[in-house]
Formats: C-alpha cells, structure tokens, sequence
C-alpha cells in the first residue's frame, strides 16, 4: 500500500471514529435511564470544574461584511471561561457562546435555579466554555447604544476569538489558556454575529447556530421589530432605565408577560425558570435594532461562503424563529458538514426549558464527533425533568474495551468501540 493510500485510510478511519462517536446517543433501556443522572453527578464531583472570570479588551471597529457604523472606541467584554481544571491546564478547544437580544450572559450561565447552568453542564463532560455579556450587556461596558452595529459586534467576536488563541485576555487564574481550536456559538441574534464572524474572517474550527433563521421570522416579532426601529429613531431610553448610556430599548420585552410570550414554551417550562429568567431581561443596543435588516442581507448574500463545519439547532416551539433547524441549515451550501437538530417542545430558550439536557446532549455529541474534546453528555444530566433516557458517557464508550490495531508503520491506530449489546439505535 502506497504511502498516499494509507494516509487516506488513516484519515478515514479517524472520520468513521468521530462519526460513530457522534451517534452514541440515548440508550433506552430504563436502568440505564434511571442510573445515569446519579453517575454523572459523582462524575460532577471529581471533575474539579471551574469557573473563573474573563476579560477581553476589544475594539468597536467594524472589518466585518455587514456595512454599518461604530465609534471605534476600546471596551471591556467581560464573562466567565468554565471548565474542569484539567481541561483548562491542557487546553485544546474553547467553545465561544454569544446571546441574543434582551438575555446577557446568564443565556448559558444561568444560576438562578439549579441545573440549568449550560457552561457548567457542559464542562462537566470534558468541554470549555467562554461566556459574555455582549458590549452593553451586564458587566461589560456600555457604549451608547447607537455606537454599536451587528457589523462591528461580527469584528468584536473575531477579536476574542484571537485573543482565546493567543492567551492575550484576562482571567482570574495566573495563566489564561490559549485554545489551538475555538468554536464560535450565537444564540438568536447572536447566531448573526457568529456566521458574520465565519464569512468575514474564516478563523473559527466550528460554528453553533442557535435558535435563529435568515428568512423566517415570526409576525410577532417582525411587529415588535417595528416598534422597536420608531423607538430608537426616537432616542431611545437609557441603558438602565434611569441611568447609563443613551440609546437603549427592550426589544418586544418591555413587560415580563411579553419576553415570556416570546422565549418560551411554557408547557416545558419550570415556572421559576421562566419567572427568573424574564427578571433578568435586558434593555438592547438601538444600533443593533436600527442595523438588523442590514445585517440579514448580508447574511443571504454571504453564508453560502462558510465552510466551517456547523451545527444548526432549533426549538420546536420556537415563537420568534418559529421554522425547523433544516431551513437554516439550508442556506450554508459552501460548507460539506451541516448539522440540522430540531428540539421538539421547546422555544426559543433553548438552555432554559425542562428539555436541555436533550439540547445539551445534542451539542456535546456534535463537538465529540468533529473532535473537540470531551464525552457525550448524558440526556437527564442537567436534572431539569426533560428527557427519559440517557445518552452514552465516556465510561459506557470504554465498557466493552478498545482494540488498538497497528496497520503498518506511519499508520494511524484505529481505536473500535462496540456498543453494548443492549443499547438500542440511534433514533
């Protein structure tokens, strides 16, 4: 065999690997259902995770494709990066998460209510987290609200996604890890930022797409979209109602009747989740509301260009986006690694409703299978009450052994995993 035939045969060797480790998903037999949740809790107990907080100091400049205007001023984005503390002394890959409007960074570092921290669910199955609040949003600073753009947030994402390569932001730890890989996550309107990052800059290893489409939008919000536009070509209010920057609005959430009406699908909703998390809502930046149309059409025109691959996910129930994971997906023809994942029963919330640990599960089994570290999260493990059956952890992967076979010399060694006997496919 040719040195060029085995190097292919390694590579796909390693790709039906990534690709067999990616469709362990739920197992359904009930022990295993009912025995999870308890072993992924001490598995939580001895993963040392951490969190500590981040600082990334940024320019609001604008490189990006969309075309709108920014003061070109420096600011402060300010966050949490959570991880086991093993993963963070050795690290490999850092997923990047950026949320949408009227939510900050408790989108995916949610303490309010046990169970639905998502940065820290999700470290606990061997992946790194990097959450924000946006510039404007919580603890990071708060330019007046028309020197924003979702151009020059696309420049901002870019720049920290650098600065997560190089080590060169700030952490509460002595050392700030420097990532080889970063996966970039948008959640709603932050999922414009994160492709307008991957087609203006191309330096992302994987793109998440989050509760959001280029060309459906529900009537509500389009309505809300409206009002919101007259709102800031009035002025706006400000940032924190009677104090901060200028220029700020609560985009179709000016009550916490409406955010709930749009976020979430309360049926599969804990009620103190949805009350706690409408309490957090925030004001949004006039020069995203008064820069959106812009920034869609230069999506259209341009994610054609991606090829990243990108995971698409969706809830089912979804009031503001209200289409299937496959629409968005659609659009991304330049890239041959599109992943289309619908979340029944949920809406746009996607980390706060009783299913994500379904949602979670999803994510994690798509970064272990494009090899960015970690395990598949079990289904069940963020104990919010959704999802009746657990997914494979690293330990069930192992339990019928690894055969490592050496082909031949310069070849890579093929790990088989066999999964139990009683495990049911993959639905």
């Amino acid at each position: 065999m040719s040195m060029a035939s085995q190097s292919r045969f390694g590579s796909r060797c390693r790709a039906a690997l990534a690709v067999a480790v990616a469709m362990v998903v739920p197992l359904t037999t009930a022990a295993v259902a009912q025995a999870q949740p308890a072993a992924h809790a001490a598995t939580a107990a001895e993963s040392g995770v951490v969190q500590r907080a981040v600082t990334f100091t940024v320019v609001n400049r604008n490189r990006s494709l969309i075309a709108c205007k920014s003061d070109g001023a420096t600011y402060q984005v300010r966050g949490h990066i959570t991880g086991a503390m093993t993963d963070l002394a050795h690290p490999q890959t850092a997923t990047l998460l950026l949320h949408g409007l009227s939510y900050g960074e408790f989108f995916s570092n949610y303490t309010a209510q046990p169970g639905y921290n998502f940065a820290r669910n999700q470290a606990e199955a061997g992946h790194v987290t990097v959450t924000v609040d946006r510039l404007g949003y919580g603890a990071s600073d708060k330019p007046v609200g028309a020197d924003i753009c979702f151009g020059s947030r696309a420049d901002i994402a870019h720049q920290m996604v650098q600065q997560l390569r190089a080590g060169s932001y700030t952490t509460s730890g002595a050392v700030s890890p420097t990532f080889p890989k970063v996966v970039l996550a948008g959640h709603s309107v932050g999922a414009i930022i994160a492709q307008a990052e991957a087609y203006s800059f191309g330096d992302i290893d994987g793109l998440v797409l989050l509760s959001y489409s280029d060309t459906d939008v529900s009537l509500s919000a389009q309505a809300a979209l409206g009002i919101a536009i007259d709102q800031c070509k009035a002025g706006g209010q400000r940032q924190g109602g009677t104090t901060g920057p200028n220029g700020y609005i609560y985009f179709g959430a000016d009550t916490p009747e409406k955010f709930i009406e749009g976020h979430f699908y309360t049926p599969n909703a804990d009620p103190k989740v949805v009350e706690t998390t409408a309490a957090l809502r925030n004001r949004d930046p006039c020069g995203d509301i008064l820069s959106y149309k812009t920034a869609v059409a230069a999506n259209l025109a341009n994610v054609g260009k991606i090829k990243t691959p990108t995971l698409v996910l969706a809830g089912g129930r979804d009031a503001i986006y209200p289409v299937p994971a496959t629409k968005q997906a659609s659009l991304l023809t330049g890239s041959e690694d599109v992943t289309p994942v619908t979340v029944p029963e949920t809406g746009h919330a996607l980390t706060l409703h009783r299913s994500a640990d379904q949602f979670e599960a999803h994510l994690s089994s798509w970064l272990v299978g494009h090899q960015f570290g970690g395990w598949v999260m079990p289904a069940g493990a963020a104990d919010t009450g959704g999802g009746s059956a657990a997914a494979v952890g690293h330990q069930e992967l192992l339990s019928w052994g690894i055969a490592l076979v050496a082909v031949s010399a310069g070849m890579s060694l093929v790990l088989v995993y066999r999964r139990r006997a009683s495990g049911a496919p993959i639905a």
